[in-house]
């Protein structure tokens, strides 16, 4: 069975199917493309016209949840809880995930203050949602001592989190101790070290310069 991912560089939404099939030790290829320019076999092959794709042999999957479900129920062992109803709140969970990775997009790449201070503080409630949560568990990760899919879900935000904070001292996980702890705990899995490009944090420096983001601009003045 051939595993190829497709995707760009920067794409949250791959990196936490890298973690996945990282966490598996599944043997894959990935092939990167311009989102400016979409080859055309890509976008014969894609559904949505969206990254990230697993084509499984000459099957092909879209949607990043879906790719890691399909992940975890073709290559043991499970990285969902066993019990059900603990199961489905991980799944629930994952939408906050998305938001979260959402808002954080939003406020990298606002181009004033004001887009800029409403989707931080947008991002600021959902990471009071998550301190509340992880208040009720014990342990490194989000079910305790076990990781699972829904911290390969977390896990992006994270990674692009601590290079925001390094750069421009946004101070967004101060108030969320809990929070701040999970994500370290994250950052330091080789899952999800080894789940970005080598020169992740000079790409993504330069795409936020490019954009000509308020967060670059006002950390020049």
């Amino acid at each position: 069975m051939a595993l190829t991912l497709v995707s760009f560089k920067l794409c949250p939404f791959v990196q936490r199917s890298i973690i996945v099939l990282r966490e598996k030790q599944i043997d894959f290829d990935i092939r990167y493309i311009d989102l400016r320019k979409k080859p055309q076999w890509f976008l014969d092959i894609s559904p949505t016209g969206k990254v990230p794709l697993l084509m499984v042999d000459e099957e092909v999957l879209f949607e990043s949840m879906a790719i890691n479900e399909y992940l975890d129920e073709a290559f043991a062992p499970t990285l969902h809880p066993v019990e059900p109803l603990l199961r489905a709140r991980n799944r629930a969970w994952v939408e906050i995930a998305n938001q979260l990775s959402a808002s954080q997009f939003g406020f990298t790449m606002a181009k004033d203050k004001y887009s800029y201070q409403q989707n931080l503080e947008k991002a600021a409630r959902l990471l009071e949602q998550l301190e509340q949560q992880l208040n009720s568990g014990a342990g490194p990760y989000f079910n305790g001592i076990e990781f699972a899919l829904i911290d390969a879900a977390f896990a992006p935000f994270f990674t692009r989190q601590g290079m925001l904070e390094a750069w421009f001292g946004i101070g967004l996980l101060n108030q969320h101790p809990k929070v701040r702890t999970y994500g370290i705990n994250l950052q330091e899995r080789r899952s999800v070290i080894n789940s970005i490009v080598a020169d992740y944090v000079e790409i993504y420096g330069l795409r936020l310069k490019q954009e000509q983001t308020w967060l670059c601009q006002s950390a020049t003045n």
